[in-house]
C-alpha cells in the first residue's frame, strides 16, 4: 500500500473518530498537542481555538530544543507518559523531528549511529514507533503526526524528508495514526518546496510564513495550519 493510500485511509478513520467525539454532547474529548519548537506556535492556536468548541478541552506542551534523538537530555518517552496520565487524552497532534539531526546512541549499547545513515534511520523509526505506542496505551484513540514541511537549507530539507519517511512507517503499521502533510499551505505554490511567503486564504494577501531560520513557522502560518487541522478532523 502506497503511503498516500495509507494516509487517506487513516484520514477517514480519523475523520471518523473526531466527529464521533464531538458528537458526543456530555463527554468530554481531551485533545493533547505536543512536540518540539515546531509545535510551540501551533499548539497555543490550536488551543485557542479547540478550547471554544463545545465539550473540547485542549492542552499543549511544547519542549524547545528537544527531539526523539537526544532523549538522555529530554526523555519524551517519559514525558508521553506523564502528559498522558495527567490529560487524559483522546487524540493528539504531534510535531516532532526538527531538532533531531545529530547523533543517536543505540539503547543499551555504547555504539553511536550518525545521521543520514541506514543505522540511524533503523533507531529513529524504532524511536517513533514507540512514541506512537506510549500514545496509544495513554488512551489516544487518534494521534495526528504532522509531518515536517519543506526547508530552505538543503541539508535539513534532505534530513526532514528522511524523517518523514520512518514516521510515514511507523504509522503504516498503526491503524490509529495519521500522518498529515501540511506542506501546501507553507511551500511554493507552484514547485512546491521551500519558501519565505505564501498567500493568506482567507484574504489573498502575501504573508511570511517561515522564520528567518528558514525552518520554525510563522505566527501566521501557525494561525493558518491549526484552522486547517481543525477544519480537517473537528468540523
Amino acid at each position: 500500500m502506497s503511503p498516500k493510500i495509507v494516509r487517506w485511509t487513516g484520514m477517514l478513520m480519523g475523520l471518523t473518530a473526531a466527529f464521533a467525539l464531538a458528537g458526543e454532547p456530555d463527554v468530554k474529548s481531551p485533545v493533547l498537542m505536543i512536540g518540539d519548537s515546531m509545535m510551540r506556535l501551533p499548539g497555543l492556536a490550536m488551543e485557542r481555538e479547540l478550547s471554544r468548541l463545545p465539550n473540547m478541552e485542549a492542552t499543549s506542551f511544547s519542549g524547545i530544543g528537544t527531539g526523539l534523538a537526544r532523549l538522555d537530555a529530554f526523555d519524551w518517552l517519559g514525558k508521553i507518559d506523564e502528559l498522558c496520565a495527567e490529560h487524559r487524552p483522546r487524540v493528539a497532534v504531534v510535531a516532532l523531528g526538527a531538532n533531531d539531526r545529530q547523533p543517536m546512541q543505540l539503547q543499551g549499547a555504547h555504539s553511536v549511529v550518525q545521521p543520514a545513515t541506514d543505522e540511524w534511520d533503523a533507531e529513529y523509526g524504532r524511536r517513533i514507533g514507540q512514541a506512537m505506542d506510549r500514545l496509544a496505551a495513554g488512551g489516544c484513540e487518534r494521534i495526528i503526526w504532522l509531518l515536517l514541511p519543506p526547508m530552505r537549507d538543503p541539508v535539513i530539507d534532505a534530513f526532514a524528508r528522511r524523517v518523514n519517511e520512518q514516521v510515514v512507517e511507523a504509522a503504516a503499521s498503526r491503524p490509529q495514526v495519521v500522518t498529515h502533510d501540511f506542506s501546501s499551505l507553507v511551500a511554493d505554490r507552484r514547485t512546491g518546496g521551500y519558501t519565505d511567503r505564501t498567500m493568506d486564504p482567507r484574504t489573498a494577501a502575501s504573508i511570511r510564513v517561515r522564520d528567518p531560520d528558514g525552518i520554525h513557522l510563522t505566527p501566521d502560518a501557525a494561525r493558518m495550519l491549526a484552522t486547517s487541522l481543525i477544519q480537517e478532523y473537528w468540523q
